[in-house]
C-alpha cells in the first residue's frame, strides 16, 4: 500500500464522491465511502489502524465501480488504492475461503472448469428436476456462504469453446477481417448465447474469427480479491494465447474482461502490454470502427414483426473502465422495428460486480434496486448490456418484479435482426420447398 502514499495525499476530502459512491449511498456511512475507504487506509499506513476485521469488510464493501474516478477533480486512482490495500490483506492470508476455492482452485486451473461447469449443469437439472422451484438447490448455498435468496445462473452442458473449431472462416469474406475472440468464462460456461450470439454475427459480416484453445479466465475476478500473482499468472497465459500479431483484433463480449486486458494488465499488474492491449476491442466498437455502421445497415434491413422497445444499461468497465458509450447504442439504432429509449441514470451501477453480488448479497440487492426502477421506468421490453455480470444481475431482480421484461446482450439482438434478415430474403419458391420438406 506504501507506492500509494503521494495518491492518498492527493485526496482532498472534497467528497464530491459520496454523491455516485453505490455503498454509500445505501449505508450513508463514510467508511462505505470512497472519501472514507481512502481515509482507512492512510490511517492504517500511519500507523493508527490495524489490519482489522473491521478494515477488512470496508475495503472489500467496494465493488469498484469505478464512479469515484470520474467524480474526483484531483483525479485519485481510488480503486487502485483500494486494490492495493486487498493485496495487503491477501499477503497476510485474510482471502476468504470461498474466494480460495473459486480463485486459487478453479479459475486457476482453467482444464478444470469445463467438466466442473458440465457437473454443475448436471446437479442444477436433478435438483430442479426434484424440486421444481429450486427450493432444493438455495438449502445448499449457504454451506458456500452465498445467501439462499440469490437466484444462480444456469450453467451450460456443454462449454462454448468444446462445441465450435479454433479457428472459423466465412463462406464470404466481407469485410476481409480476422479476429481473435476472448470469450471469458461466463459467455463460455453459463452465458453461451451470447458467444454464439457473437460468431453468427461475425461470420454474417464475413469475418474471419480464432478462438485460441489456451485462453483462460482474464485475471479480473483474482485482481479485484487482492491476489495479484494468481492475477498475473492469467494475464501472460492471455497475452502468449491471444496473439495480436496475427490479427486485426483482440474482441471481447465482457466489460470487464475487456478492461482487464486492455488496460489492467499494464497499470495494475504492471505487465509490457505494448502491441497487444491496443488491440483489444469490445465487439461494439470492432463493429462500429472496424466493420462500419453501413456494412451493417445493408444486412439488417427486415423490420421485426411488431416494434420493439429496448433500453439500454452502461457496465460500469465498460462505460467508466473503457469510455465505451456510443457504440452499443449506435448498433441498437441500426436494427430495423426497434425503438430505443434512454432509462435514466443508465451509467449508474447495477449492482452485479462479479464475485461480489454473491459474497454481498444484501448491498447487491439495494443497488440493484435502483436499477430495476430506472429500466420498467422506459417500458421497454427488453433491456440491452455488454456484460454477463450485469445481465446476472439485472435476470435475478427483474425476474421478481417484471419477469416480462428480457435481459439480452447487444451482440444477442443484432444476431436475432441478422438471422430475421437472412431468412426474409431467401427466395419464396425455396422458403415453400424447405416448409413442405
Amino acid at each position: 500500500m506504501g507506492k500509494f502514499s503521494d495518491e492518498i495525499v492527493r485526496c482532498i476530502k472534497c467528497g464530491l464522491c459520496r454523491a455516485v459512491c453505490p455503498t454509500l449511498l445505501e449505508t450513508v456511512s463514510e467508511s462505505q465511502g470512497a472519501r472514507g475507504r481512502v481515509s482507512l487506509v492512510e490511517a492504517v499506513l500511519d500507523g493508527r489502524l490495524s489490519l482489522s476485521d473491521i478494515f477488512d469488510d470496508r475495503i472489500s464493501s467496494c465493488i469498484n465501480c469505478k464512479a469515484c474516478i470520474d467524480a474526483c477533480p484531483s483525479g485519485v486512482r481510488v480503486d487502485d488504492i483500494i486494490l492495493a490495500a486487498r493485496a495487503e490483506l491477501v499477503a497476510r492470508g485474510r482471502l476468504p475461503l470461498l474466494k480460495r476455492i473459486i480463485l486459487r482452485g478453479l479459475l486457476k486451473r482453467g482444464r478444470l472448469l469445463p467438466p466442473v461447469g458440465r457437473l454443475a449443469s448436471l446437479v442444477q437439472r436433478v435438483l430442479l428436476a426434484l424440486s421444481p422451484k429450486g427450493s432444493a438447490l438455495r438449502l445448499l448455498l449457504p454451506l458456500v456462504r452465498i445467501d439462499k435468496h440469490r437466484q444462480l445462473p444456469v450453467f451450460a452442458s456443454r462449454s462454448f469453446r468444446e462445441q465450435f473449431p479454433e479457428r472459423i472462416v466465412p463462406e464470404e469474406p466481407g469485410a476481409g477481417l480476422k479476429v481473435a475472440y476472448f470469450v471469458g468464462c461466463s459467455s463460455n460456461l453459463i452465458y453461451t448465447d451470447v458467444a454464439d450470439a457473437a460468431l453468427k454475427v461475425l461470420e454474417k459480416l464475413g469475418v474471419e474469427v480464432v478462438i485460441p484453445r489456451e485462453q483462460c479466465c482474464c485475471g479480473t475476478p483474482m485482481f479485484n480479491a487482492g491476489d495479484f500473482e494468481t492475477a498475473r499468472r492469467m494475464a501472460r497465459i492471455n497475452m502468449e494465447a491471444l496473439d495480436p500479431s496475427d490479427v486485426d483484433a483482440v474482441i471481447v463480449t465482457c466489460a470487464s474482461c475487456g478492461l482487464a486486458l486492455r488496460r489492467e494488465y499494464s497499470r495494475i499488474l504492471d505487465l509490457d502490454t505494448l502491441g497487444f492491449s491496443e488491440k483489444v476491442m469490445d465487439i461494439s466498437e470492432f463493429i462500429v470502427k472496424k466493420v462500419g455502421l453501413d456494412a451493417l445497415r445493408q444486412l439488417t434491413t427486415a423490420p421485426a414483426d411488431e416494434e420493439i422497445v429496448v433500453t439500454y444499461h452502461d457496465p460500469c468497465h465498460l462505460k467508466r473502465g473503457q469510455s465505451i458509450q456510443d457504440e452499443p447504442r449506435e448498433i441498437v439504432r441500426s436494427i430495423p422495428g426497434v425503438r430505443f429509449k434512454e432509462m435514466r441514470e443508465p451509467d449508474r451501477c447495477c449492482g452485479g460486480g462479479g464475485l461480489y453480488s454473491f459474497t454481498h448479497y444484501e448491498m447487491s440487492k439495494a443497488i440493484a434496486a435502483h436499477k430495476v426502477e430506472a429500466v420498467r421506468e422506459t417500458g421497454a421490453q427488453i433491456v440491452l448490456t455488454s456484460c454477463p455480470s450485469c445481465i446476472m444481475q439485472l435476470a435475478d431482480f427483474l425476474s421478481r418484479v417484471a419477469p416480462d421484461i428480457k435481459v439480452m446482450h447487444v451482440i444477442e439482438l443484432l444476431a436475432k435482426a441478422l438471422s430475421r434478415a437472412a431468412i426474409r430474403t431467401v427466395p419464396e419458391e425455396e422458403v415453400k420447398t424447405a416448409r413442405c420438406g
